[in-house]
C-alpha cells in the first residue's frame, strides 16, 4: 500500500490537471514522519515492522500522528475548507490527503499487504 500513497495522486491528478492539489496530497504523506521518529528513540526498530499481528503494517492507533481523530480532523478540514474558501483550497487538499492515507493504511493492516 505504501506505493498507492503517491499513486492515487498522480491518478487524480491525470484527470484533473490541477497542480495544487497534488502538492496538498502528496504533501500529506509527510504523516508518516512519525514512523522515523520513533524509529529514531528506539520504540520500532529501523527493520522491524511495528505490530507483527497484522503482518506487515499496523500503524493506526500505534503512532501519534496515525490515529483516527487526525483523520477525522482531515475530513473536516477538507469538507470545510473546500467547500467555503477557495483561497485556503491547498490547506484543504493537505486534510483530504490525510484522510486518504489513513484509509490506505487501514486497508494495508486489514488485508497484511500490498504495493
Amino acid at each position: 500500500m505504501f506505493l498507492l500513497h503517491y499513486i492515487l495522486p498522480l491518478a487524480i491528478f491525470y484527470f484533473y490537471r490541477d497542480k495544487m492539489m497534488l502538492w496538498g496530497l502528496l504533501l500529506a504523506n509527510l504523516i508518516d514522519l512519525d514512523h522515523i521518529y520513533y524509529r529514531i528513540i528506539g520504540k520500532v526498530g529501523w527493520f522491524e515492522s511495528a505490530c507483527e499481528r497484522f503482518g506487515l503494517n499496523c500503524s493506526i492507533g500505534f503512532y501519534p500522528l496515525h490515529t483516527w481523530a487526525i483523520a477525522f480532523i482531515g475530513l473536516f478540514v477538507t469538507i470545510l475548507i473546500l467547500h467555503k474558501n477557495k483561497k485556503l483550497r491547498f490547506i484543504g487538499w493537505i486534510g483530504l490527503g490525510i484522510f486518504i492515507h489513513m484509509v490506505l493504511d487501514l486497508i494495508h493492516e486489514l488485508i497484511g499487504f500490498g504495493i
